[in-house]
């Protein structure tokens, strides 16, 4: 299956195993609650997704690769201890707790939820003197003398032995003791991450005109050729900060992502090529809705390949812009109900940035955060750093003063949602002059209606001609049961922030 089915076996699977009856019992034992296994080749997001799967059950997250442990920093050090049995007193070997264990109780301490997940990976890597250990945790979710908690679910990932020198089958003993989930490179499945986590259109143009390149493993003379996921995502990174300090991406750090000479080679011709079309289509006019018709009969009569890419451009711009807004709607949303709450209680101002400032710590420090939480919780703070002292000072006048700081955000941000609804409406022109209903449009269309923050945004400041745009491409039914989906997760969509 691919890494989107994958993500959804295992939330299943963790909700199941969290599940209680009416007695506070859980519906599958403990003892009886499989640890989960992805196989998979490398780079595909096994370990991303499982952490995306406790992030939305709301749970804790431990992730740990077990090739980086040794036997007593799982298992823990030995110590002697005195026992006395039968009236006579002994000297006995004990252990103390395991790293593992530790961390996991640790994540307990500090979220105050006592479920969550614990992420091993690289599984059938481990050491020969580990191994047997690793059979029992597997089994009895035992290390040494101490047990996983109650609540926590086990999920591990490996490598087949094909992709990892390493890695070796996993005993048929240890195999059914586990629920195996066989994971498989899926192009469709990445873009539709891809779309929704900024991944710059020159890599999403060129692999859907390259598919055979997305995901390629192969042995050669001079070693192992390999191009995943991973690496398209890392790149994808480099690219956008590359160019933002105004650095010329080349071949030599195409290679350094892309571990195959051939594919590395073709993508920096696709780069260029992709330079040049950002270049001749200034996208912020086509947002502005300042094009004009020679414009629009250049890309019209331009290739299918350039035109795919003007579609991207155009998909990367909006998607920057409304992902930007939905971070500031929720900033602001969290920040309001500050206010409201210590308005009239100057003292406890200060200990509330303070404890936002602790919060956007350890957002920043947790792997396992998303980058939308991060982004909220920093605009939080440095709106809080605005209205908080002003608060602290317990006067009307600082008061009246860190409202009018707050209600300018409030009004700021309803002109920022006003000029990206104009720039979705200019978009959809654009393309309906462009390319009428063709498959461009439907191209344009489908990866906006993909990212949940999108449609979100859609939901709460309606957009006709995007209505309009996925009725006609039939795309209604899809777009708005992704929005269900939100919904369920995240709650109802929010109102407007409203002025204090």
């Amino acid at each position: 299956m691919n890494i989107d089915q994958a993500r959804d076996q295992i939330e299943g699977a963790v909700r199941a195993y969290l599940a209680k009856d009416e007695r506070g019992m859980y519906l599958i034992p403990p003892q009886m609650q499989r640890p989960i296994i992805l196989m998979g080749p490398p780079g595909l997001g096994k370990t991303a997704v499982v952490g995306q799967v406790a992030k939305r059950l709301n749970i804790n997250y431990v992730s740990y690769s077990v090739t980086h442990h040794t036997r007593q920093s799982a298992l823990g050090l030995p110590y002697i201890d005195d026992e006395e049995y039968d009236g006579k007193h002994y000297k006995v070997s004990r252990y103390t707790m395991s790293e593992i264990i530790a961390s996991v109780y640790d994540a307990m301490r500090e979220s105050g939820v006592h479920e969550g997940i614990l992420f091993l990976d690289e599984i059938n890597c481990v050491s020969e003197t580990l191994a047997p250990a690793m059979l029992q945790f597997l089994q009895y979710k035992v290390f040494g003398t101490h047990k996983l908690p109650r609540g926590w679910v086990l999920v591990c990932a490996g490598n087949p032995p094909e992709y990892n020198r390493s890695a070796r089958e996993l005993d048929p003993a240890m195999l059914d003791r586990m629920k195996r989930i066989d994971v498989t490179p899926d192009l469709d499945s990445w873009l539709g991450f891809a779309s929704s986590h900024g991944v710059h259109p020159a890599i999403t143009t060129y692999l859907q005109n390259k598919p055979g390149n997305f995901y390629r493993v192969r042995a050669t003379v001079d070693g192992t050729r390999i191009v995943t996921a991973r690496g398209w995502e890392d790149l994808s990174r480099m690219l956008q900060a590359y160019e933002q300090v105004g650095i010329k991406a080349d071949g030599s750090l195409v290679a350094q992502y892309l571990q195959d000479p051939e594919v590395a080679e073709d993508f920096t011709l696709y780069l260029e090529l992709f330079s040049k079309y950002q270049n001749q289509y200034d996208i912020e006019r086509v947002l502005d809705g300042n094009y004009g018709p020679q414009m629009v009969n250049r890309v019209k009569s331009a290739p299918f390949d350039e035109r795919i890419a003007v579609v991207n451009l155009l998909d990367s711009a909006l998607l920057a812009r409304v992902h930007a807004v939905r971070i500031s709607e929720r900033a602001v949303h969290e920040v309001r109900d500050i206010f409201v709450a210590v308005a009239d209680e100057p003292e406890a101002a200060g200990s509330v940035l303070a404890d936002a400032r602790i919060e956007l710590e350890r957002l920043v420090a947790r792997d396992s955060a998303s980058g939308m939480a991060r982004a909220v919780c920093a605009e939080k703070v440095a709106l809080l750093q605005k209205v908080c002292p002003r608060l602290a000072e317990g006067k009307p006048a600082a008061k009246e003063t860190a409202k009018g700081i707050f209600n300018a955000e409030v009004r700021d941000l309803a002109a920022r949602v006003r000029r990206v609804s104009f720039q979705l409406d200019a978009a959809l022109d654009f393309c309906d002059a462009a390319f009428g209903q063709g498959e461009e449009l439907l191209v344009l269309v489908t990866r906006l209606a993909v990212d949940p923050e999108f449609m979100s945004f859609v939901y709460g400041h309606s957009s006709e001609k995007f209505r309009n745009a996925t009725q006609e491409l039939m795309l209604q039914d899809r777009g708005l049961e992704l929005l269900d989906r939100l919904n369920q997760l995240n709650g109802t969509v929010e109102e407007d922030p409203k002025e204090i």
